[in-house]
């Protein structure tokens, strides 16, 4: 499919103008720690907007969630759409306190809230979970899917994929990685919606599509459904939405990165509005390919198999720069983070005291450049076996997820939080979570019914909640000066008082956020209405 010559030549123009740009616009940038690991705070909403979208996506979204789609239906279009809730969170609580205490890294964070030990378990542990889980297995994935689209070879895509990404984020940072970003963020968004719309166009229709498969568009299931229980589908964002979108450095770093609150909390904001739109793009073509090809044994290859089928010459080559875009974003995001979060938390506190900023700029990008280059070799390596990057993927986060999301929620709104009892809940919630996983919901009786991965994270999200507080007052409170600026209050809802002004009528932020929620309950509420008491029901 991808032989055409013109195919060829739009992918080569958007690799071409991926890297211009990205050189283009970090050219001036002096060699500063702002500029380099926050951009120069020179970042506007879209921009801001589209790189989270960009950076969120991957080939986990255009391959699982297909496949998932394909396999069970619409019901995963929760972990896009449940977003409405921790972007709320990211834009009344934890952005305000992080733009006006002026950190640079999460684990920063949990150093002024807590004490250093926790700051460097969470870099070492948010180092090591990037580079296998979201750099090494991302790209083998890529190289898979790429494969099976188009032919390309593994090993040479891999290679390719680390030589673009490494050849603007590591020269240019933050600012590099941002712009490029928002241009991979509009060509991602028109291939996906290329095949799409050409796949709606096969199968009749969306309301032909719902009507001819209503149970593909359940969204609530038993609880006790051993993949997508109701409970443990909307209780995701307290522990897994929480710790990716509001701890995440790779998500938040652009906002830390934008030229006013108003434009990082807006970006977030838009962000939301196109999570709302993302199922259309990776969910109702798995519902599409359910209907065009029947019984494929492998649903992961859902996609590849209606980009083979439906896109036309000429347009191959758009959509392939999106599968890239969604790839190199990615890559470029977690890259950039990694090297952000070595040298801040790791080097600078041990071995940068007093260096110049040039200096930590090259320890950036000689960090970001080793940290890719051992990604490469690791997803080289994961080609000789056989490994179900997909799987890796969705649940390492019910791993990670729960304690981190505890400790910095408790530590932001809670003044009685403690570093003895942070440092316990990060150290307490992995074993556990391997006790829940292997032992309790395997072995005691009344558990046995609901084990699944969604309900038992949010056992041990709800347990690490209880063992922070009961350890919390089992410690002696922190100081009142060491918590004053960082608890949260109502004062962080409103805008700092220099941007009130602006931020009024059609740009105010109340006014936005209030259309994204409304239309996130629309939604949910006419899907809710279609599984229940749609045409055809009793």
């Amino acid at each position: 499919m991808f032989g055409g010559r013109l195919d060829q030549l739009l992918f080569a123009l958007y690799l071409v103008a991926n890297i211009c740009l990205g050189l283009w616009v970090s050219r001036r940038r002096k060699a500063s720690v702002k500029d380099y690991f926050l951009a120069g705070e020179q970042l506007p909403w879209y921009a801001i907007g589209g790189s989270i979208i960009a950076a969120n996506i991957s080939t986990e979204h255009f391959i699982g969630m297909v496949g998932a789609a394909y396999a069970v239906g619409f019901v995963v279009a929760q972990w896009e759409w449940g977003n409405w809730f921790t972007f709320s969170a990211l834009v009344w609580i934890f952005l305000p306190y992080y733009l006006r205490g002026g950190i640079y890294t999460m684990p920063e964070f949990l150093e002024r809230r807590y004490n250093k030990e926790c700051r460097y378990m969470f870099a070492v542990c948010s180092l090591v979970l990037w580079i296998v889980a979201q750099m090494a297995v991302v790209l083998l994935a890529g190289a898979k899917a790429l494969q099976g689209m188009f032919g390309l070879d593994p090993f040479v895509t891999i290679i390719g994929l680390t030589i673009l990404a490494g050849s603007y984020t590591i020269y240019g940072g933050l600012i590099a990685v941002a712009w490029t970003d928002f241009l991979q963020f509009v060509v991602l968004m028109v291939g996906g919606l290329i095949v799409s719309y050409l796949g709606l166009e096969r199968a009749g229709g969306i309301f032909n599509l719902m009507h001819q498969f209503p149970a593909k568009f359940k969204i609530i299931y038993p609880i006790t459904d051993p993949n997508y229980p109701w409970f443990g589908v909307f209780t995701l964002f307290l522990s897994i939405g929480i710790w990716y979108n509001c701890t995440n450095q790779f998500i938040v770093q652009r906002c830390l990165g934008a030229k006013s609150e108003w434009d990082a909390r807006m970006g977030v904001i838009f962000a939301g509005f196109m999570k709302l739109l993302l199922p259309f793009l990776v969910v109702i073509p798995g519902i599409v390919a359910f209907q065009l090809f029947p019984g494929l044994v492998d649903p992961d290859q859902a996609y590849p198999r209606l980009v083979k089928e439906l896109v036309p010459l000429g347009l191959g080559g758009v959509v392939m720069a999106g599968i890239a875009s969604a790839l190199l974003s990615h890559l470029s995001s977690v890259l950039n983070s990694c090297s952000t979060v070595f040298t801040m938390d790791l080097y600078r506190p041990f071995f940068g005291q007093g260096k110049s900023d040039a200096h930590l700029v090259s320890v950036g990008r000689w960090s970001g450049f080793l940290i890719l280059t051992f990604a490469m070799g690791l997803a080289i390596w994961f080609t000789r076996g056989q490994h179900s990057v997909f799987l890796v993927i969705q649940n390492v986060g019910a791993w990670v997820a729960a304690p981190i999301a505890v400790v910095f929620l408790l530590g932001v709104l809670w003044k009685r939080a403690t570093a003895q009892a942070a440092t316990f809940v990060l150290i307490f919630g992995f074993p556990y979570t391997a006790l829940v996983e292997y032992v309790l919901f395997k072995h005691v009786w009344f558990l046995q019914p609901f084990d699944n991965w969604l309900n038992r994270t949010f056992l041990v999200w709800a347990t690490c909640m209880v063992v922070m507080v009961v350890v919390s007052y089992l410690t002696p409170a922190p100081p009142a000066a060491s918590v004053d600026g960082i608890i949260w209050s109502r004062k962080y809802l409103d805008l700092p008082e220099s941007e009130r002004a602006y931020a009024k009528g059609a740009r105010s932020l109340l006014l936005w956020w209030g259309l994204m929620v409304g239309l996130a309950g629309a939604l949910y509420a006419y899907v809710i209405w279609f599984q229940f008491w749609g045409p055809g029901r009793s």
